[in-house]
């Protein structure tokens, strides 16, 4: 009995050995482990040599994968920086030749004095063209993150005052009647960008919509969202159109023989998700369109 208990004794000191050891040494792996991962969240993981024991594997594994993951960031922040130098070269390259060629186009236009269908034409050309250039611009810089939204609380009606100085002439010339409903509502948005995600909005709802038509923009709150409705009553958007009009350069075949490039309505969908919100539209072809933007209430 005695020579028993000693054994099992023994055993047990043993086992608690091995179990310290044991303990201890996955304790120290799984502290580099979550060193490692402080250092990569830093941007301080230097390349260093791990040991090739069987117990290091997944030591090893992990180090792979954020060196791999620190060299896709770099590749992709210098990739951002070439694109912004391209975006930039491209402005400025292209923004004196397109003003001269406005500006020419202009003065053929007075000395024809605007009975010309050819100068008319190339004045409109003109205009598609920097119209393109500018939202090509802004696209590359938005989605390469170069341009960044800075959502603040802000009164909606401030947005309405913005948007109605800026179109409510394009809608008077057009016969349309443009009304912004007052509202004392707050929401937390970029003004300048949300401004110009609306305005695309309502130069689409003014350019669809036939003379004498009319076009309503009013705001309502819920819980954590503020909706602001575009509803016109122009020709409308067909039901299996609707989820493809956010696309980048796409055009319905019955407004192919309208002005446009079929960007404004992407942008303005990348601009509202930057700022956590999102658009619904609700459409029948013939009988209007109404745009739901929800901002964030904050």
């Amino acid at each position: 009995m005695v020579y028993a208990g000693v054994v099992l004794g023994a055993v047990f000191v043993t086992g608690l050995f091995w179990y310290g050891f044991f303990y201890r040494r996955e304790r120290e792996l799984l502290n580099r482990l979550l060193d490692m991962i402080g250092q990569a969240e830093r941007g301080e993981l230097f390349r260093k040599s791990i040991s090739e024991e069987k117990e290091s594997l997944l030591e090893n594994s992990l180090k792979r994968y954020l060196d791999d993951s620190q060299l896709a960031k770099e590749n992709q922040q210098r990739q951002k920086e070439v694109i912004q130098g391209l975006i930039s070269d491209i402005s400025h390259q292209t923004l004196t030749p397109v003003s001269n060629l406005k500006i020419y186009a202009e003065l053929l236009a007075e000395e024809t004095a605007g009975d010309s269908e050819i100068t008319d034409t190339i004045l409109e050309q003109v205009e598609k063209l920097d119209f393109l250039i500018q939202s090509l611009v802004k696209l590359s810089r938005m989605e390469n993150g170069i341009i960044a939204v800075h959502p603040e609380r802000t009164e909606v009606n401030e947005l309405f005052e913005r948007l109605k100085a800026e179109y409510g002439k394009r809608a008077e010339e057009k016969q349309v009647s443009l009304r912004f409903e007052k509202t004392c509502l707050r929401a937390a948005f970029d003004l300048k960008w949300t401004a110009e995600a609306l305005g695309n909005i309502l130069d689409n709802g003014i350019k669809y919509t036939a003379n004498g038509g009319n076009i309503n923009v009013c705001a309502q709150e819920y819980s954590f969202f503020v909706r602001i409705d575009v509803a016109d009553d122009g020709i409308g958007i067909d039901e299996e159109e609707i989820p493809k009009i956010f696309s980048r350069f796409y055009r319905s075949f019955s407004v192919s023989d309208r002005p446009g490039v079929g960007i404004g309505l992407y942008l303005s969908r990348e601009i509202v998700q930057a700022q956590k919100g999102y658009i619904k539209v609700s459409s029948k072809a013939g009988e209007g369109t109404v745009f739901s933007v929800f901002l964030p209430v904050s």
